[in-house]
């Protein structure tokens, strides 16, 4: 009777018996099990703030409602977190992975990689955000213009990293006399170093210096030097990179440099993970971003919620990998000069 019962049911809502025993496989998998969220960059940065938003709400989504931790590992713009997600860390579901949008390009640029961003599976972005280069407000060479005739010191994690390889490139095309140190652990420790006067600038998501130094932004204790990625009202008076991609090389190169912006910050999992169980994450990812707590959590930390679908940061992916090797090629020379 009670078999007849449960079929009744099933047959009621439209689902069939194999979609329920899928869904009590994933529910038993996740029971009493722990999920790691890993963050690319260490504490004291948006990056690891989004990581941390993540692991605080996506749990009570995934079917068996696991425990969700975060986990540090940043290092290198993102390529320690990508290294250990895509190479020695669990297959099964267990792992999730915040993208390092920097570390999107560095398996094109290097011959030392040993991840593909092809090959796992997105979840989505929670944040498409544009990018800065900012010095700080004592700094008087404070334009691209300015730097050509003095040298401005700027922080950055990697070479692998967008700290990098934008004010890099950006010297590069306009001139300006922009020394890039890299070797800073995260965007908290660039900061401190700028506050100090180690450094006079950094580059960093605009979004990223509302959530974590708003009073940077509120007291102008920071001038903006260039902008990356989407329009943003607060920053139309910042010149564009565009501006000083004045060839059309220089305009490709900037387009390839500029896809990770129209990624983000996405989630993803090993491209061995359980089909069912990576549909369920999924759902469980569009699920919370849905979710009012989540998102009334996210406006307390000052992090901007600005989405794409797990397909449409593939499609960004898979385009970004069919970039010519030449022009490839030319990037990586300008970035080990």
């Amino acid at each position: 009777m009670r078999k007849h019962l449960l079929t009744a049911v099933c047959a009621t809502l439209g689902l069939t018996a194999a979609s329920v025993s899928l869904a009590d496989a994933v529910a038993d998998f996740y029971k009493d099990k722990t999920v790691t969220v890993v963050a690319p960059s260490g504490t004291g940065g948006s990056i690891y703030a989004y990581a941390l938003l993540v692991s605080n709400h996506i749990g009570r989504h995934i079917p068996g409602n696991p425990t969700v931790i975060v986990e540090d590992r940043g290092g290198g713009g993102g390529m320690k977190a990508a290294n250990y997600v895509q190479n020695a860390a669990p297959d099964n579901g267990l792992v999730i992975a915040e993208l390092h949008p920097s570390s999107l390009v560095v398996p094109m640029t290097s011959d030392n990689t040993k991840f593909d961003f092809t090959q796992v599976n997105w979840l989505g972005s929670v944040a498409v955000r544009p990018y800065v280069g900012v010095v700080w407000h004592t700094t008087e060479a404070d334009t691209l213009e300015k730097m050509r005739d003095t040298e401005v010191i700027f922080g950055s994690s990697g070479v692998g990293g967008s700290s990098y390889q934008y004010p890099v490139f950006l010297a590069k095309i306009s001139g300006a006399k922009m020394k890039v140190i890299p070797g800073y652990k995260s965007g908290g420790a660039m900061n401190l170093a700028m506050e100090s006067g180690e450094i006079s600038g950094r580059g960093n998501y605009y979004e990223g210096f509302l959530a974590t130094n708003p009073d940077w932004v509120r007291d102008n204790k920071i001038k903006y030097v260039f902008r990356m990625g989407d329009d943003h009202p607060d920053l139309m008076n910042v010149p564009k990179a565009s501006d000083y991609a004045t060839n059309d090389t220089d305009q490709k190169m900037l387009a390839f440099l500029e896809a990770p912006l129209k990624v983000g910050q996405a989630f993803y999992v090993h491209g061995n993970v359980p089909a069912d169980r990576l549909s369920a994450l999924r759902n469980a990812f569009t699920a919370m971003l849905e979710d009012p707590v989540f998102l009334q959590d996210a406006e307390k930390a000052g992090l901007v919620i600005r989405t794409r679908t797990a397909d449409q940061v593939a499609k960004v992916v898979n385009d970004l990998y069919a970039t010519p090797r030449n022009l490839i090629s030319d990037l990586d020379a300008m970035f080990k000069q």
